[in-house]
């Protein structure tokens, strides 16, 4: 007997739109009909602008192990809005000997005639999809040249005000920017740190994280150089005056929707249409297709502040970087600060003030360099020095196979220990999952006979669906944890190869290729003053402490 495979997808929980329960109603219909078995694939509050969508994706693999024959949805655009992947979803069918059925636009791959008229009904459902993106697009371009904001993060400095209005008969939710006065202040004060001979972002940042001021971000945290370059270069804080309005027409080629003379000196600016969606990220566009309007929030900090220091962080900007600072080290992303578990970075000093003598390379803690000396009291070290120990215990390793045996067949026996528990529970919840989608079905097929009042079956359903999400959810931790931490054991002989080819080979390669082995051998290097804590992938239970660093230090880095 075939088994099919019923596809169904909502973007967002509204009643516009086939329900869920409507299309899996009719995928069960045609499969009672034609007598199929069938396995349901619900995907819930996902677009159908990608196929990033879980339930498609375990739909996928069960296609490619042969478990389904068919898959049923009840419209294209279920599947996808995107003409590129519905053409290779089609193909990669096709290849899998896999059948594929839309009951409302009766298509069948079958044959060539419904494979031809299924691209064509693919691609208006692609503009279909771009046209209501536009639209959404033109709406908010149209809503930021009339000064509205249009959501997002709130801004360090303001509060959202939410109202709700009636147009037309209809309810409407608002929101705009108002002044958060204590975080107004925090502004001026960190616009006017940095306009001063000696102001930086990284002093900015500094003197905004010490103790004795205690300034935090929106969220209570501590101020980091790129939350603060972004609060100093935000229009939303400027005055829209006359000043400012020379500014953004003169030295910059943006543009301003607004006339000279609305620049009244009251109101704040606001960007719009800076980035692009590119991939699943964003890009930020051309300075000439960037919006500059006057919003309806108050503005903060008059024109000729704001210009003052747009300058000198441009001129920041072009200085010449410093000396030495394409120097690198082969433990680039693997060493972390044992004091406060930061990220430790390289920099880059002179060796004397004979320019001839070059520069040492040093890993430096990236909050204390970054936030505050006084949240971390680590020291720097050498970074040359710190690559001899690494890789002096690594390849001291292959001298004591003993040693590794040991180790790794106890990292083993603690794996399966681990592993066995985790196992259970997946089963457990994999079976409370099947129970939940069989009752699914049958209160689908209920409602379709007629058998029970439609708002029982409804309440029920609703109470089943919040149960499926919680145990997916469940399932999915559990199945993370036995990926990323007991997925396989550990092979002694393919352990001891490693470490042989790493004694043979290393001294050979150039830096970037001693990244990439590092990487695959070392999973973390803590640095905590005098001390060395290295972690091995292969030595997942031993870490290699008192490394003592005193006879490496060097004076100058302390």
């Amino acid at each position: 007997m075939a088994t099919a495979g019923i596809y169904v997808r909502k973007s967002k929980a509204t009643d516009k739109g086939e329900s869920i329960e409507n299309q899996t109603k009719r995928g069960i219909s045609l499969c009672e009909m034609r007598g199929w078995d069938y396995i349901i694939y619900e995907d819930y509050d996902f677009s159908g602008k990608t196929l990033d969508r879980p339930d498609f994706e375990r739909m996928m693999k069960d296609a490619k192990n042969r478990n389904i024959d068919y898959i049923i949805c009840y419209k294209l655009d279920r599947i996808s809005r995107s003409v590129n992947d519905f053409s290779s979803l089609v193909e990669e069918l096709d290849s899998l000997g896999v059948g594929f059925i839309c009951i409302k636009d009766n298509f069948d791959t079958t044959s060539p005639m419904g494979r031809a008229m299924m691209y064509i009904t693919a691609v208006f459902a692609q503009l279909e999809r771009e046209t209501i993106a536009e639209r959404v697009r033109d709406n908010m371009i149209d809503r930021a040249k009339m000064g509205k904001w249009n959501g997002g993060p709130v801004p360090f400095g303001f509060d959202v005000q939410r109202d709700t209005i009636v147009t037309n008969g209809r309810n409407k939710k608002t929101s705009a920017l108002t002044i958060n006065v204590e975080e107004a202040k925090l502004v001026k004060l960190f616009y006017e740190w940095y306009i001063q001979d000696e102001g930086s972002i990284r002093s900015n940042t500094f003197r905004a994280n010490d103790p004795i001021n205690g300034y935090k971000t929106k969220h209570g945290a501590l101020w980091s150089d790129n939350q603060m370059s972004r609060l100093l270069q935000n229009p939303i804080y400027c005055i829209a005056d006359q000043e400012a309005y020379e500014y953004f027409s003169t030295q910059t080629k943006v543009q301003i929707i607004n006339r000279r003379e609305d620049f009244d000196g009251s109101h704040g600016l606001m960007f719009y249409n800076r980035r692009k969606p590119h991939k699943k990220t964003s890009r930020e566009r051309d300075e000439e297709e960037w919006i500059l309007v006057i919003g309806d929030h108050q503005g903060i900090i008059p024109g000729e502040m704001y210009k003052k220091l747009q300058n000198k962080l441009h001129i920041n900007k072009i200085k010449a970087p410093r000396h030495g600072q394409g120097l690198s080290s082969p433990l680039t992303g693997l060493v972390r600060c044992g004091r406060c578990g930061a990220a430790m970075s390289v920099f880059t000093s002179r060796k004397s003030k004979d320019k001839s003598q070059g520069f040492w390379a040093y890993f430096r803690c990236i909050c204390r360099e970054q936030k505050s000396k006084l949240l971390c009291d680590n020291t720097n070290v050498r970074a040359d020095l710190l690559e001899q120990i690494v890789v002096g215990h690594i390849s001291g390793l292959c001298n004591n196979k003993n040693f590794i045996t040991e180790l790794l067949e106890g990292s083993n026996d603690e794996l399966e220990n681990n592993r066995i528990p985790l196992i259970a529970k997946r089963n457990k919840l994999q079976l409370e999952l099947d129970v939940n989608d069989k009752e699914m079905k049958n209160l689908v097929i209920a409602l379709g006979k007629g058998i029970l009042p439609e708002i029982v079956i409804q309440s029920r359903y609703k109470e089943l669906e919040d149960q499926k999400k919680a145990l997916k959810k469940q399932l999915q931790e559990v199945a993370l944890e036995l990926e990323n931490n007991y997925s396989e054991t550990y092979n002694i002989d393919m352990v001891m190869k490693y470490i042989n080819t790493f004694n043979e080979t290393y001294e050979y390669l150039t830096i970037e290729e001693k990244k990439k082995l590092l990487k695959q051998i070392v999973k973390e290097v803590k640095v905590d003053k005098d001390k060395v804590e290295l972690t091995l992938y292969f030595l997942p239970t031993q870490e290699f402490n008192d490394l003592s660093l005193c006879s490496y230090k060097d004076k100058d880095s302390y």
